[in-house]
């Protein structure tokens, strides 16, 4: 009698599930036991007013409930990103967009439809019974706070495969949403790396590397995408369709999606390669091998940061070519991690204060918050030398003034540069600082060629910029799907609209949305002594980017701002005494 009962409310379930076609057939494959229960009064959720959202608990669960003109959807209650609580968000058409770094979800489908994060949440079903909301779902669902959408593909086609090089948050997206957008062709992935796709991003705040990995062995098994680790696409063949490896092995292809990412800068002073073992020494922050060795180096010694930027705009440009690159903190916040652990941080900045490109009132006030971490911030300082011991090991950092400081690792911070030498000999159209150049398609100069990610410029056409290269986890991610549609002939599913973040010590964070190329006026408000503020960039009296410091959400809500094709004016900026965007998302 049980097993009808949960059969005749999975078909109620399933009727009134959207007909979104993954999500229909995993409520269809799902058999585990129905879970019916209250979770609040009806009261508690009222419609239009800011009160709308409410988080309740099922089983240990969290979960989102959301009352839209009476309407009553509820999906999981937490960010798949990073776990922050969506209550806490901004909801509008059916969507709720996570304060924090503003991955946005479906409030329908639970599907992540912006990013940063690569997995969806779990939709429930929710109706008023009486004066109590009641959620029916399933224990399957309830076993975790997110879901990973399936394709759903039996068996690939007979056809040439897609090609993808590189294993960045760009290459992983761009083959998952292949999948979710219905090819059906083979897939093959080329990586360098030694392990699959991982949050490089975490690096530098973690330095853990179970927990930076996107995704399991499983999920590219069941999704049939192939991955190849350990192998590097040395050139390629337009004619023939082919590409080779380091290995002299060549694989045909019907579509070439390079997604190269950037080849870190090293320090390039006297001694920078000092390092006998791979413990003490000079290392950088950019594959997933690299937290281990950092930790080891650091533990109870000294070490030295070179590098405080953030957001780096390139000096050298065409007039036509615009740049707005976005590089991890790398120095700054691999610093802020490695405090805890290090009996002295010091990072050397080159420019009058850290993140230059976020004014020098923001960077003077993140150098005082280190000083209050006991991280200290050296200033108009560049490297002249590293020295050794003995036994090879750096053990000072030397500046140009002459100063010594003890060092018993050194972590360089110093940028990247996009990882196309090896493409100038392919006729590939690149700028002249050897970023890709893409159409609005993510289409390059070659036939069947497609980059995304770090290494390209392309359009960001609500900015009126022909092309442009920036460099953050979020637009590579999202250039991912857009182009994976494009690919596929398909309308693609969003706008491009950029968003960075950064986090120190795990307390205070900076957020910029938008595109700051070409401002001619800074509006600032709040105090950014404390690091709770917001910027406004402007471009003739109308806003164009918004950065913000503290729990003001105006970067956030200027990012569905932009989503919508809505603007902020000056006067909007003056009348608006509380930086709350909110009531122009309804």
């Amino acid at each position: 009698m049980r097993n009808m009962i949960d059969a005749a409310h999975k078909e109620e379930m399933l009727c009134c599930a959207p007909e979104k076609g993954d999500l229909k057939k995993e409520l269809t494959a799902d058999n585990s036991a129905v879970v019916e229960e209250k979770v609040c009064k009806a009261e508690e959720v009222p419609d239009g007013t800011s009160f709308r959202k409410k988080e309740v608990e099922l089983r240990g669960r969290k979960i989102l409930i959301i009352n839209d003109g009476g309407k009553y959807m509820a999906i999981n209650g937490l960010c798949s990103h990073y776990n922050w609580p969506l209550v806490t968000g901004y909801y509008y058409k059916g969507r709720v967009r996570c304060p924090l770094h503003g991955a946005c979800f479906n409030t329908e489908t639970g599907d992540i439809e912006d990013y940063p994060g690569f997995d969806s949440l779990h939709p429930f079903q929710v109706k008023k019974v009486g004066t109590d909301l009641v959620i029916k779902t399933t224990e399957k669902r309830l076993e975790s706070d997110r879901r990973t959408r399936k394709s759903w593909l039996k068996q690939t086609t007979n056809e040439k495969p897609i090609v993808v090089v590189g294993s960045g948050p760009a290459g992983q997206s761009v083959l998952e949403n292949l999948r979710l957008a219905g090819c059906k062709q083979p897939i093959i992935q080329f990586t360098k790396e030694s392990m699959p796709a991982y949050d490089r991003v975490l690096l530098s705040k973690k330095m853990d590397i179970d927990a930076v990995r996107l995704r399991p062995d499983e999920y590219y098994l069941d999704n049939h995408i192939s991955v190849r680790l350990n192998s590097k696409v040395v050139a390629f063949d337009a004619a023939a369709h082919t590409v080779t490896l380091s290995d002299k092995s060549s694989y045909v292809y019907d579509k070439l999606i390079l997604a190269l990412g950037g080849a870190v800068r090293t320090l390039s002073n006297k001694g920078s390669d000092l390092k006998v073992s791979s413990i003490y020494g000079v290392f950088t922050l950019r594959n997933h091998d690299d937290p281990k060795k950092i930790m080891e180096a650091t533990k109870g010694k000294d070490l030295v940061c070179v590098g405080a930027s953030f957001i780096d705009y390139l000096s050298k440009r065409a007039s036509h070519c615009p740049a707005f690159v976005s590089i991890p903190n790398s120095g700054m916040e691999t610093a802020s991690s490695m405090k805890a652990v290090a009996n002295s941080v010091t990072v050397i900045c080159s420019t009058n204060e850290p993140v230059p490109a976020l004014g020098i009132d923001v960077g003077r006030a993140l150098r005082k918050y280190f000083d209050t971490k006991g991280v200290r911030v050296i200033t108009d300082a560049r490297v002249d030398h590293l020295e050794g011991g003995g036994d090879g090991h750096v053990k000072e950092v030397v500046l140009k003034d002459g100063t010594r400081l003890p060092a018993s690792c050194v972590v360089a911070g110093v940028g990247v540069d996009p990882d196309t030498t090896w493409l100038k000999n392919h006729n590939v159209a690149l700028d002249e600082r050897g970023f890709i150049k893409v159409n609005d398609k993510f289409a390059t100069s070659i036939p069947d060629v497609y980059a995304i990610g770090d290494a390209i410029s392309a359009p960001l056409p609500f900015w009126g910029i022909d092309t442009i290269n920036i460099q953050h986890f979020q637009v590579a991610q999202r250039h991912g799907q857009l182009a994976a549609w494009s690919i596929l002939g398909k309308p693609q599913p969003g706008k491009l609209i950029p968003y960075f973040w950064t986090l120190f010590f795990f307390e205070k964070g900076i957020k910029f949305a938008g595109c700051s190329e070409g401002y001619d006026e800074i509006y600032t408000k709040g105090d950014v002594d404390s690091l709770e503020f917001v910027k406004y960039y402007l471009k003739n009296n109308q806003v164009i980017a918004v950065s913000s410091g503290g729990p003001a959400g105006a970067s956030i809500q200027f990012l569905a701002l932009c989503e919508q094709g809505k603007h902020i004016s000056r006067e909007d900026v003056e009348k608006n005494s509380t930086d709350d965007w909110a009531f122009m998302l309804k």
